[in-house]
């Protein structure tokens, strides 16, 4: 009889056991493998950083560490070197080493801008408007948005026959190329383009390029780990459209979150933040980017093959279409 109530209490205080895990669906039991993400330091990498400050990975059931690093083709380098396992990069660095590679794949891309690049002068230099750049040496970022920028805005203000030089430097290097007046103009992203013209005040002129160029920011990774990883990259995708979500429902807090976390001016991104569309999708519009970019990179002469790659073979759609319809993916 002991042994029989015994039995029964045991059976009692296991049922309830395995009944809290399963009202517990937020609280995993286990995290997934851990993942490293190579993570641009601008404001389009704002839903990682939301989905870690709010702890939106976790709530998933994600190891994450995020990789603050300065542009997007240095974390796409650092993901091939095995730096890290995923990396945030424009589609221009994408484009590029589509031409080199195929070894790599996109799980998304999460924001799009048409205003985050700027074409930067010294206002003592009276270089106003497109005209004003002829014969003039603009410092661009080799084989990045930077780049692609300056042909897109040169084309659509009726100036792509202007004669131009182009001169190659880091990011970080480019402010400094241009107080120094090694070049004339440069093309940055921001914060990039935040920092310069924040501490030089009133010496420095922006052009205005809203709606010049759109740029996309996406997250890629090696194709062949894009299976092993296939069920965090799932949760990955879904914590990020979490962080979106949040930024919807609360914009000043994640202004704040990001402006704190990138030790920007709140200023910054409170101009800023209307011009980035968060939303997460692989579809028609990045392969028509993609392609275009290709061709003016074949016609530049700045690739030595003259076929354009087939850039829908690197979409890895599989965590997309987990938690988006493929028809909404393709058509946002």
């Amino acid at each position: 009889m002991i042994k029989f109530v015994i039995a029964v209490i045991l059976g009692f205080i296991i049922a309830n056991i395995m009944w809290v895990f399963v009202l517990s669906p937020d609280e995993p039991a286990t995290q997934s493998q851990p993942l490293t993400i190579a993570m641009s330091t601008t404001p389009l990498s704002a839903p990682l950083i939301i989905a870690e400050e709010q702890k939106l990975f976790e709530k998933h059931g994600l190891n994450i560490s995020l990789i603050p690093t300065r542009g997007g083709k240095l974390c796409f380098n650092m993901m091939i070197n095995g730096e890290a396992d995923l990396a945030t990069s424009s589609e221009s660095v994408v484009m590029f080493n589509g031409f080199q590679r195929s070894d790599f794949s996109l799980l998304t891309s999460f924001v799009v801008s048409d205003n985050d690049v700027k074409l930067i002068t010294l206002a003592e230099s009276n270089i106003n408007q497109p005209i004003d750049l002829k014969n003039k040496t603009i410092g661009v970022t080799k084989g990045s948005a930077s780049e692609f920028f300056v042909y897109a805005y040169m084309i659509l203000t009726g100036n792509a026959a202007l004669p131009i030089k182009l001169k190659h430097y880091k990011p970080e290097l480019l402010g400094p190329a241009l107080l120094s007046k090694q070049v004339d103009a440069i093309s940055t992203w921001e914060p990039e383009g935040y920092y310069l013209t924040s501490k030089q005040a009133n010496k420095t002129h922006t052009f205005n390029s809203k709606g010049v160029y759109s740029l996309s920011f996406n997250l890629v990774g090696k194709r062949a780990n894009m299976t092993k990883h296939l069920t965090s990259h799932t949760l990955l995708l879904k914590a990020l459209d979490d962080a979106m979500a949040f930024i919807i429902q609360y914009p000043n807090e994640s202004q704040r979150i990001v402006a704190n976390y990138l030790q920007l001016s709140g200023e910054l991104l409170s101009a800023s933040w209307q011009d980035y569309v968060f939303r997460l999708s692989l579809g028609n519009a990045l392969i028509s980017n993609l392609q275009t970019q290709a061709h003016w990179a074949i016609e530049s002469g700045l690739v030595e093959s003259h076929t354009i790659p087939d850039y829908r073979a690197l979409f890895d759609t599989r965590a997309l279409d987990s938690i988006v319809p493929p028809h909404q993916a393709l058509n946002r």
